[in-house]
């Protein structure tokens, strides 16, 4: 076992012991081999060290992680080089879109367990990726055409394109926005219109959709306060993706829900901010807790997912594999927290 700092750790090295942070929360569990997203998330947690075993294993190169990392990489360089006046080739990202419609058309759990991966540096392009995937395992469902899913995509991706053009201290503030700092923000709608007006082989639909991704069921939203069927059907599916991803992410100003309490908000806001049968395909077609993340409840038993979808996600059966405190598991365990109400997830480890 050694004992490394975090600039010496490498992807294939395993866990000597968890990884546990100043608060007491397990960031990752003994026995797991460090992959590179990982390392991303010790960094982002400013974790200074940890433990290893000797052997590093050689780690396979999974097919769905390469087309994710892919979509991270390009939707980064896309709107770096926008901010930057710089000039922006979209042409990888239209190709990793693409691979990215095809698997989940093979597959619509297949990125499941990527999503929510939190660096608060790359926050917005990891949050562009994330909706990209909600929204086309929705288009999925609602059995949409692979042309307008493959629109959908590119406008889900590119949906935050316009916050290039707000000033980064609007849009690292670590605080709650003044009203005038809000309404400079809400302008990254029409500036996104315009961007994606402006990139080579986008159609004026993409441009609307990114443009009206913040417009709500009720007419409540901006920029032009549409309602119900008057917003593209891609901005009302985006616009559920979005809120969900937002919501599970642990931001400067405020906690992250858990993935259930995100799903209750929005069911909350059926029909004032969301069209309500995309609201419900959205909650039966992802895995609000999808298969084989690691969770801790509230009991201090750490637990892994078993399979399930939509409603039934919320609250899944798990199998318990260790606990935060006290003896270890030998024996893992099944709780079904659909029959157990007192028991429920307080944290995501992995």
């Amino acid at each position: 076992m050694q004992k490394l700092p975090l600039t010496e750790v490498k992807a294939g090295m395993k866990l000597a012991k968890d990884v546990i942070l100043e608060d007491g929360r397990i960031l990752l569990l003994k026995g797991f081999t460090i992959k590179p997203r990982y390392l991303s998330k010790l960094k982002a947690y400013d974790v200074p060290f940890i433990f290893v075993e000797d052997e590093i294993v050689e780690l396979d190169e999974i097919s769905e992680e390469r087309v994710y990392e892919d979509a991270f990489t390009n939707i980064k360089g896309i709107m770096q080089s926008i901010r930057y006046d710089e000039k922006v080739d979209i042409v990888q990202l239209k190709e990793t879109v693409n691979d990215m419609v095809q698997h989940i058309l093979n597959d619509d759990m297949v990125f499941m367990t990527l999503t929510g991966i939190r660096d608060i540096d790359n926050y917005t392009f990891l949050h562009s990726v994330d909706v990209c995937i909600y929204a086309v395992v929705t288009a999925k469902a609602l059995g949409m055409e692979y042309d307008d899913i493959y629109e959908l995509a590119m406008a889900a991706i590119l949906h935050d394109v316009g916050k290039c053009k707000v000033p980064l201290s609007i849009l690292n503030k670590p605080g709650k926005l003044t009203t005038e700092e809000f309404e400079v923000m809400k302008r990254h709608a029409i500036s996104g219109l315009e961007i994606a007006s402006q990139l080579p082989g986008l159609s004026e639909k993409i441009a609307r959709i990114i443009c009206q991704h913040h417009e709500k069921w009720d007419g409540s939203g901006y920029p032009l306060g549409l309602n119900s069927y008057d917003i593209e059907l891609g901005a009302r599916i985006i616009s559920i993706a979005d809120v969900y991803d937002a919501l599970t992410a642990n931001r400067v100003y405020r906690k992250r829900f858990m993935p259930h309490e995100a799903a209750e908000y929005l069911m909350a806001n059926n029909e004032s901010q969301f069209d309500p049968r995309i609201m419900k395909c959205f909650i039966n077609s992802i895995a609000i807790y999808p298969k084989d993340i690691v969770v801790l409840l509230n009991t201090g038993e750490v637990a892994r997912v078993l399979p399930s979808k939509g409603m039934a996600s919320m609250r899944p059966k798990v199998s318990v594999i260790t606990r935060k405190d006290g003896p270890p598991v030998f024996d893992p365990y099944e709780i079904d927290l659909r029959k157990n109400p007192t028991i429920f997830v307080v944290d995501i480890i992995s």
